[in-house]
């Protein structure tokens, strides 16, 4: 097998890497590559985590100055928009509002037959 072609400076002339942050959706990452043609390269790079300099393998995106300046702008409208998204009630209280059909569609269905609860499982859930 051959061994990756190590990059020259003079391959990556012109190119500039924008790291993407530990814990970034992939689906941000995804659009990124998507919508900017860039790049998704695993390079070596240093790491400060929990007071200790690690080194680690990093994710970045690779493009012409122009282009990376304007995915880190979209990188993190991005992430606000995921961060809103997660954060809004509109989930929960979707679930909440089947819950709520759920549990009347079996208040009704114990009314009319009294036996249908013993073929409900009511195995606690944690």
């Amino acid at each position: 097998m051959d061994s990756p072609k190590k990059e020259s400076a003079e391959d990556l002339k012109g190119l500039y890497d924008l790291a993407i942050p530990l814990s970034m959706p992939v689906s941000v990452i995804r659009e990124l590559v998507e919508n900017f043609e860039l790049d998704l390269i695993r390079r070596p790079g240093k790491m400060e985590m929990t007071g200790e300099v690690m080194d680690r393998e990093i994710l970045v995106l690779r493009g012409d100055l122009e282009t990376i300046k304007a995915a880190e702008k979209y990188m993190f409208e991005a992430l606000d928009k995921k961060l809103a998204e997660w954060n809004s009630n509109e989930r929960g209280d979707k679930y909440k509002k089947y819950y709520v059909e759920q549990a009347a569609a079996r208040m009704k269905e114990l009314k009319e037959n009294p036996e249908a609860a013993k073929n409900w499982d009511l195995t606690a859930t944690e």
